[in-house]
């Protein structure tokens, strides 16, 4: 949410990870110290058998105060307080899962280190995998920029003569042989004791673990018919998705915007509304300039020429007036909603009773009329 608030507000949208600044995910953390030792913390099962990892139980069996968990407060605390468990337990694993809290910082561990284990979760459960990356000149997608490790369940020595062809179809097969490192999204990578500690990987020779990952990291070549692959998988996949076209809103992860529109976001917040509109012929980007061109627009209408003034008051138009069924919300989907939550007398939300509910979807419903009128004519 902030990432893309500060993109269309033109704001540098990658400030909480981005070099100095650092950021972990609360969940993974927990999630990895409960596959390398359940005695960390205290859980419970969900109703598929799992343990959960929701933060109310967290809390709960942990013996802390879960009676007003969900609000954006409370639950801040109580992720500090599971926190602090994890570390005050588990002080090791703690600064070992720290290290990645950078993509830098991430991206440097995976080009030196020769084995290690990555934690990931999925169906359900956490899982532990004795990983090693591959070649230091070649261990980074070549499209999405996401490091990539082979577990060394697998004998290596088959895949090292297949073509491109060949390795594509191998990657398709369970289990997988190679493995994502999500860089940019804190990914738990822990020291490779704990995953010679489980199987399968406690039942192959230690040895025969050493080599895999020498010949793994030693192999240039190897690598890149790796990442060839990757990237051929990539371009197959971008060639098969949807033509559709998408809103600049939602392309913060399609295109990056070049550097020398970033730097230019302060002194434009610093500019007079007047000068805003101005330098906005500056930026590369067209994204940026349509973005400006919106805050402009709902903050100072006056500053714009009456002619550009209309084509944003008509591009709005088009978007909330649609009859269609959109990726937004519409005029017509919001009336529609609110119908059905007025005759819903089992969707009480919050509301103490039917008349507040009802007062209070009425007070959308007249906004909403209120923004029709505005652009029904644009």
């Amino acid at each position: 949410m902030i990432r893309k608030e500060f993109f269309k507000s033109l704001r540098y949208p990658y400030l909480t990870n981005a070099t100095p600044n650092k950021r972990h995910d609360g969940l993974n953390i927990a999630r990895a110290v409960y596959a390398v030792d359940n005695n960390v913390l205290k859980t419970e099962l969900n109703e598929k058998g799992n343990v959960t990892m929701r933060l109310s139980s967290l809390a709960r069996m942990n013996g802390l105060d879960a009676s007003e968990a969900h609000s954006a407060a409370i639950d801040a605390s109580l992720v500090v307080e599971i926190l602090k468990l994890i570390k005050k337990n588990q002080p090791y694993t703690w600064e070992s899962i720290l290290r990645t809290s950078n993509k830098a910082e991430t991206e440097n561990i995976i080009k030196k280190e020769k084995t290690f284990t990555l934690n990931e979760f999925f169906y359900g459960k956490s899982r532990l995998y004795l990983c090693s990356p591959l070649h230091p000149n070649a261990c980074t997608h070549p499209v999405y920029q996401w490091g990539q490790a082979i577990d060394l369940r697998i004998d290596i020595k088959p895949l090292l003569d297949l073509s491109i062809s060949d390795l594509k179809s191998e990657m398709k097969k369970t289990p997988r042989f190679l493995r994502t490192i999500r860089s940019n999204k804190a990914p738990v990578i822990l020291d490779a004791k704990y995953g010679l500690k489980i199987e399968p990987y406690n039942q192959i020779d230690p040895i025969v673990l050493k080599e895999r990952a020498e010949i793994i990291k030693g192999n240039e070549n190897f690598s890149k018919k790796i990442l060839t692959a990757l990237r051929e998988i990539a371009e197959e996949k971008q060639q098969l998705s949807s033509q559709e076209d998408i809103e600049a809103e939602e392309s913060i992860y399609t295109k990056f915007s070049p550097n020398v529109d970033t730097v230019k976001f302060k002194q434009w917040h610093a500019a007079s509304w007047k000068e805003k509109l101005n330098m906005l012929d500056k930026f590369q980007d067209q994204r940026l300039v349509s973005f400006g061109k919106k805050i402009i627009y709902q903050e100072a209408p006056e500053v714009l020429p009456e002619q550009m003034y209309k084509e944003i008051k008509r591009g709005i138009a088009s978007r909330i007036l649609s009859q269609n069924i959109e990726k937004w919300w519409t005029v017509y989907a919001l009336y529609n909603e609110v119908d059905n939550l007025r005759e819903n007398d089992n969707q009480m939300f919050s509301f103490k009773n039917k008349e507040e509910k009802l007062n209070f979807l009425n007070g959308i419903n007249d906004y909403v009329m209120s923004i029709e009128k505005k652009y029904m004519n644009a």
